[in-house]
């Protein structure tokens, strides 16, 4: 990390803040580009629509809790799911007619484009390493308390 943060419960502001939007714009992004691509290319049905975005939402946020306990993975497959996002909208913006249509899918892909560079931005990887050192700490702790107390029991069996 480019700086020494003070190890507390939270991550420093400056790093959340980036995370937190990451995760708005993802959310809004699945949800707009699950609609186009559902509703424009494939005319499902609303029950379908619903169940799809609630199985991927969800996916979105068990991925999005892992980057949030310091996998690099996570934060890799977050980073080309935002761009999965913006490419499911280009071909919607070239084909379907209506201003409205073009306006919001132009608005979306500019939305992932700036998710990808986000996620590739050194505050979002800092906030990764963060919370993995931090998590890392809080076993290693878990550890010597254990130690600690096989130690305490030993000497009090003597």
């Amino acid at each position: 990390m480019s700086k020494n943060y003070r190890v507390s419960i939270f991550p420093p502001w400056e790093l959340l803040r980036s995370f937190l939007f990451v995760t708005v714009l993802l959310l809004l992004g699945t949800v707009f580009s699950g609609m186009t691509f559902l509703t424009q290319y494939f005319s499902a049905e609303p029950e379908w629509i619903i169940g799809i975005l609630f199985s991927v939402g969800t996916a979105f946020c068990l991925l999005n809790f892992k980057v949030s306990h310091g996998s690099y993975t996570c934060a890799k497959i977050l980073k080309y799911y935002a761009l999965f996002l913006a490419l499911i909208c280009m071909p919607a913006f070239i084909l379907i007619d209506g201003a409205t249509y073009k306006i919001a899918s132009a608005i979306n892909i500019v939305l992932m484009l700036l998710a990808f560079y986000i996620i590739k931005s050194e505050k979002y990887q800092n906030l990764v390493q963060y919370q993995f050192d931090f998590f890392k700490d809080i076993k290693e702790a878990r550890v010597a308390i254990e130690q600690e107390v096989l130690r305490n029991r030993n000497q009090n069996r003597k």
